[in-house]
């Protein structure tokens, strides 16, 4: 009988399944698309241009990052951002606002309607007028999770490896700084127009390919899949506690905005940080598992004492299946109320 539940259950889910995995896919593709622009162009650009004018191959790259680029990047939990290494700008599109919006659209909305949409459209009493035990039902939506959301982290994975052979190799390109130069020789009397085409020349005759591993990524994906456990989770021992699927849905969206904010604050200003390992989004480091192998956030500096690391993959995945723990012994201990 589960069998029949999650078949149904994934049967329910299919279309939109689909459509999320295909969005994925191609924001993965598109994001490949960006990054060999960023850093193949863009990138070498401004590193001779301030290479030339400052001496510094970083100094404009610091002058981006300040101010509301600074914000952005502690909302999104970026690091050291190089726009000239492609692993590392790769990364950044698993902490885009639209990766995490996508989970927390997948995670609340499937889970929300497990048992407080069933409720809300009085198919309840149908269900269990069948031989199914209550917690078959909280097990088979366990076992779709199980499916569906490796099934989402895969499409992007997908989507990014499909990216990566279209684009082709990751070489640089002086072409735009060629026409820059070429563009304002006519009017520079002073020499410094051939000097930096001396210098672009040279650069093209040192430049070599870009090395880019797209396989990296699963590591990175492996936090993902934790983040939308962790939500899915969370909502389903809302659903199983309530009888509207809207009100479980603003619940658990003003649940993840709250965290989402408490983290950002937490990284932008430092007596709020110990906050932050009450957020999802403190776990939330795909960039670390995907680039340097590391699985660990620190819970006890941010607390304001010795560094204590704690996995943050599991964590997350530990919150995930408390909330179905929850889930499973409010459904099956209470009362269901009539249908209105």
């Amino acid at each position: 009988m589960t069998y029949i539940l999650v078949r149904k259950l994934l049967r329910d889910v299919r279309t939109p399944l689909l459509v999320v995995c295909l969005i994925l896919f191609l924001f993965a593709s598109f994001w490949v698309v960006i990054t060999q622009r960023v850093t193949t162009e863009v990138a070498p650009m401004f590193k001779s241009l301030s290479l030339f004018a400052t001496g510094d191959a970083k100094a404009f790259e610091k002058v981006l990052l300040r101010g509301p680029t600074k914000v952005s990047q502690a909302a999104l939990g970026w690091g050291e951002l190089n726009f000239d290494r492609p692993n590392d700008f790769l990364s950044i599109g698993l902490l885009h606002p639209a990766v995490l919006v996508l989970s927390l659209v997948w995670g609340v909305g499937r889970a929300a309607g497990a048992v407080a949409g069933e409720l809300d459209r009085g198919t309840m009493e149908l269900l269990l007028s069948q031989p199914v035990p209550r917690h078959r039902l909280i097990t088979a939506h366990f076992l779709v999770d199980c499916v569906a959301l490796p099934a989402l982290c895969l499409a992007f994975f997908a989507g990014t490896q499909f990216g990566l052979a279209v684009v082709g190799p990751f070489e640089p390109n002086f072409a735009a700084l060629e026409d820059l130069i070429k563009s304002g020789a006519a009017n520079d009397k002073s020499g410094a127009s051939a000097f930096l085409a001396g210098a672009v020349a040279k650069a093209k005759t040192d430049a070599q390919p870009m090395e880019v591993n797209g396989t990296l990524e699963l590591a990175g994906l492996v936090n993902t899949l934790a983040l939308m456990f962790a939500m899915s989770g969370t909502t389903m021992a809302l659903s199983a506690l309530g009888r509207s699927r809207w009100r479980v849905i603003a619940l658990a969206v003003l649940i993840a905005f709250v965290m989402f904010v408490a983290n950002t604050i937490g990284q932008l200003w430092e007596p709020a940080g110990w906050v932050r390992p009450f957020t999802f989004f403190f776990y939330y480091q795909p960039q670390k598992a995907m680039l340097e192998g590391q699985w660990g956030a620190d819970v006890g500096t941010a607390w304001g004492g010795a560094p204590l690391l704690v996995n943050a993959a599991l964590v997350l995945f530990a919150v995930g299946a408390a909330g179905y723990a929850v889930a499973l012994r409010a459904f099956v201990k209470r009362d269901l109320p009539a249908p209105l």
